[in-house]
């Protein structure tokens, strides 16, 4: 998994994700909540969401050729307060996902392409530092 420290704060790492895959004509399917699913079960969980997202004529290409890819998709990234305030983006690249599977198909590129465009201007540079906490 990459990992890249935001330049925005949480809630606004959030939203901008949310709009650019809106903007780039994909669907955001589901936002979980890890932290509100914390609270809920009587636990504490700084910000942490998952962002599941996906264009399905892309996707369904992929799982064409290797059903396994139904694993894998949709796309996510997960966005997490760290231990340090900072906010993270951890994301797979569609390639390496595809690669893991043995699939191969110009959709891929495209995918890659709109990962790259969403976070656009929102990260660093990939960082050692993943604010993950704990053991790792």
């Amino acid at each position: 998994m990459m990992v890249r420290r935001c330049r925005a704060d949480f809630n606004e790492c959030v939203a901008a994700i949310k709009r650019r895959i809106e903007e780039g004509g994909a669907t955001v399917f589901a936002v979980i909540d890890h932290s509100r699913n914390a609270r809920d079960a009587g636990l504490a969980l700084d910000d942490d969401v998952v962002i599941i997202f996906g264009n399905p004529r892309a996707g369904t290409i992929l799982m064409q050729l290797d059903r396994r890819m139904s694993y894998d998709l949709p796309l996510r990234v997960a966005v997490w307060r760290g231990e340090d305030g900072a906010t993270y983006i951890g994301y797979r690249m569609p390639s390496d996902v595809a690669r893991e599977h043995g699939v191969s198909h110009d959709v891929v590129g495209k995918m890659d392409e709109f990962m790259n465009w969403v976070l656009n201007g929102l990260t660093e540079e990939a960082t050692n530092e993943d604010g993950a906490g704990g053991d790792h």
